[in-house]
């Protein structure tokens, strides 16, 4: 079970307290046992699926990696691609080169042509072209997979390379093209998107608010990067075992213990880390502990607050037998933030919020036969989040709030594979989850000043309420991966939800899902993808903030892509995709025209109802990329896209719409030294003008507001750079590195502050710009052994 603990007076006893706990449970995990030979005995599927988390970019089918074929003698190789060439040779297999890729072929392979990517593995290129040996194929555009120190491939290394604020793996989402995010929050739109239209799976288990400070933009993800093996992302047109959510998904793998025993300390501005992972000496028990400690509340000065926090994951693996494995996995997360805005006792803006996030959860993989296996996850997951908050400035706004809320549930899910014919892949599974949710919400704000007389607010604004929902959700789907000739392939899904929460008056949701793919030869291949996308109001997020107790009718969206690869000699590879995006059925939203940083921004004056009748998302992406495994990469991208509401029958910008969209970086790698940096530029997103006039018959200057969204902040550019070293050192390895965010400090705009200068006359309004992320360097150093 998670470590946790209550909290009660002084936070820093108790939970120091509970961290050594962990740590030493942690510790004592580790010592389970320590293994001898790595892979004499093992399946030769498993050998594989360690040396591609260690690394080797293998491709493989399983109708050639049999479950029986086992490794016949400890290698002598060291390399992991070289370990695989030779555990490979006594079966009649051997590794062919391709698109940066090694394939595992026959020694003599068949002579027809045409090729596929894997699916849902680490790997971006061709499939040896047997139908026979078609196991499994994915035709789904808009699918990156994150593993290289690029913009579409990141695994863990390279996530630890990329110049980002804490290391987080969810920032390498922030790379990607059609991606838009401010660089404070560690959530990101997808095309035009919401943040929480993105779906995160780790180890299988979708993720409920997997985020530090979740009260104050989500800075960081409770993820540890170390503990990952890499992050794969789909920003569009995913296949139909994911639903309920309208943009994209993002799945984690946890990182495959490296040897028998391995241990890391790292210590940085962001965080203190601890990690141990290990397998036992048959090989039948792994496991892996990662806990994480938040030093920001070291670092920053007591006056801005002190963002407390800390997460701990662990995972306990065991073979049953040759074809079953069972793991247990833990995600614990803690926060116990307080963000002050002005520390003037008479004009106090604080805000402190404590936060426990728990994911237990059991996944059982099971291989029925050779043609047909099965993935089981049961699991439990709760939320406690409790937010109070005060704002006291008389000549604007003085508030109080008190925030408490939790949610309860558990799981169950299977995942299901019939591979028995050539050209066929067959893939079904469902999903049932009992939830049970608890409000009680108090709001208060006076309002004086300018904006005090903007249209429409209420002054004073009170709100109580106080609910506790519950109701359960299923969901099941088809799919079928048709290899329809050597060249073509097709896709065909189906999928099925259902919410009770939001019944009577709603009712389920069909979405059917279709993708093509044809190799043109075998470096070029195009796709074309179309699918519908129905999202429900989750039950932890009832908008009890903004006045409203009930549920709206699932969203749903469309989504049109068509796109174009090409593999160029020299290690290029070139993108382009087309994508449209429609929106029906929208919930309400609200946003703040001018501060999206408020401290508690339902209560801002500037915070408006939003009630889109419809929404679009178009745009062009282009991207080429450079990869020859030798020290330098590099890569970039540009977008031109548009995303827009339409309101009372008009087309308005969404807040995060970025016309042009430019990004690139490259890499460098020189033992013992690696460099890198990454830019990041696009179009300032849209702000609602503002314009005073004067009231004759109040004898004052009110406030007017513009078109929402007409007008646009300067571009956006943001350059971070780091570099990193290893030293030598008696027992293992040591790394330092130091990396600056924003290195140029630009000053990129976020948010306008109006005021009223009555001292002179007449009367004239103050307008000033804040900022997002300014110049932020760190630096760390990390201890493995």
């Amino acid at each position: 079970m998670p470590c946790s603990h209550q909290h009660t007076g002084n936070r820093r006893g108790p939970v120091r307290l509970a961290r050594l706990v962990c740590l030493i449970a942690g510790l004592m995990l580790a010592e389970f046992a320590l293994g001898a030979g790595r892979f004499a005995g093992l399946a030769l599927g498993e050998a594989l699926e360690v040396l591609r988390r260690e690394g080797a970019p293998l491709v493989y089918s399983t109708n050639l990696v049999r479950p029986e074929l086992l490794v016949q003698a400890e290698p002598d190789a060291a390399e992991p691609v070289e370990i695989a060439g030779e555990i490979l040779q006594p079966h009649g297999l051997a590794l062919r080169a391709e698109g940066g890729m090694y394939l595992v072929v026959r020694v003599e392979p068949p002579a027809r042509t045409g090729a596929v990517e894997a699916p849902e593995q680490p790997a971006e290129s061709p499939l040896p072209n047997d139908p026979a040996e078609l196991e499994t194929v994915t035709v789904s555009a808009s699918r990156y997979v994150l593993q290289g120190a690029s913009q579409f491939f990141v695994d863990q290394s390279a996530i630890q390379a990329l110049p980002d604020l804490g290391e987080d793996p969810m920032r390498a989402a922030h790379r990607l093209p059609g991606t838009a995010a401010s660089g404070l929050s560690s959530k990101s739109h997808f095309r035009g998107g919401e943040h929480d239209e993105t779906a995160i799976y780790l180890n299988g288990l979708e993720l409920l608010e997997p985020f530090h400070i979740r009260d104050y933009h989500s800075v960081f993800s409770s993820i540890d990067a170390r503990a990952i093996s890499g992050v794969e992302a789909y920003t569009g047109g995913f296949p139909a075992r994911y639903g309920d959510h309208m943009s994209g998904v993002l799945t984690l793998e946890s990182q495959f213990p490296e040897s028998a025993r391995h241990t890391e300390l790292g210590l940085s501005m962001y965080n203190t880390s601890f990690l141990h992972s290990g397998y036992s000496a048959d090989q039948d028990w792994d496991w892996l502990f990662s806990a994480r400690d938040s030093n920001l509340d070291i670092v920053l000065r007591p006056s801005l607050g002190e963002p407390d926090y800390f997460d701990v994951f662990a995972q306990l693996g065991h073979r049953l037998s040759a074809t079953s494995f069972l793991s247990i996995n833990a995600l614990y997360a803690d926060d116990g933030v307080t963000v002050i805005t002005e520390s003037d006792p008479a004009e106090l803006e604080r805000s402190d919020s404590d936060t426990k996030n728990q994911h237990l959860w059991l996944r059982l993989d099971n291989e029925w036969l050779p043609d047909l296996s099965s993935v089981t996850v049961l699991s439990a997951r709760s939320i406690e989040n409790l937010r109070v908050a005060e704002m006291n400035d008389p000549d604007k706004m003085v508030a109080r709030v008190r925030d408490d809320r939790e949610l309860e549930d558990w799981g169950l899910g299977q995942h299901w594979q019939w591979t028995r014919w050539a050209r066929h892949n067959l893939r079904w599974g469902f999903q049932y989850h009992d939830h049970r949710a608890r409000y009680e919400y108090t709001g208060l704000a006076v309002y004086n000043g300018f904006l005090a007389e903007l249209e429409g607010l209420q002054n004073p604004t009170e709100r109580i309420i106080r609910a506790a929902p519950k109701g359960h959700e299923t969901s099941f789907y088809l799919s079928d991966r048709w290899s329809w000739t050597d060249a073509t392939f097709l896709e065909l899904g189906l999928r099925w939800d259902r919410q009770t929460w939001t019944e009577p008056s709603y009712g389920s949701q069909l979405s059917p899902r279709v993708s093509f793919l044809h190799r043109l030869d075998a470096d070029t291949d195009i796709r074309f993808s179309w699918g519908r996308y129905s999202q429900s109001q989750a039950i932890h997020r009832l908008q009890v903030e903004d006045g409203l107790d009930q549920f709206f009718a699932p969203q749903r969206s469309d989504h049109f892509i068509a796109g174009y690869r090409k593999f160029l000699p020299g290690g290029y590879r070139f993108r382009a995709e087309l994508f449209l995006k429609r929106y029906v059925r929208l919930k309400p939203r609200f946003e703040n025209l001018f501060d999206p940083l408020a401290l508690i921004p339902e209560l801002a004056p500037d915070r408006v109802r939003l009630d889109p009748s419809s929404a679009e998302a178009r745009g062009l992406e282009l991207s080429v990329e450079f990869r020859d495994n030798g020290p330098l990469e590099w890569w970039a991208s540009y977008v031109l896209s548009r995303a827009t509401d339409r309101i009372e029958g008009l087309d308005q910008p969404r807040s995060w719409d970025q016309r042009h969209a430019f990004q690139a970086g490259l890499s460098w790698r020189s033992d013992p030294w690696e460099f890198g940096f990454a830019v990041n530029a696009h179009t300032g997103w849209p702000t609602t003008p503002l314009t005073p006039e004067y009231d004759p018959e109040e004898d004052e200057l009110v406030p007017v507001l513009g078109e929402r969204n007409s007008e646009n902040y300067k571009t956006f550019v943001t350059l971070d750079l780091r570099v990193s070293r290893e030293f030598s050192v008696r027992r293992g390895r040591l790394s330092a590195f130091f990396e600056v965010s924003n290195a140029t400090n630009r000053d990129n705009p976020c948010c306008v502050d109006y005021d009223l200068d009555d001292e002179v006359e007449p009367a004239m309004i103050d307008r000033s710009e804040d900022f997002w992320v300014p110049i932020i360097p760190a630096v760390g150093i990390l201890w493995e052994f």
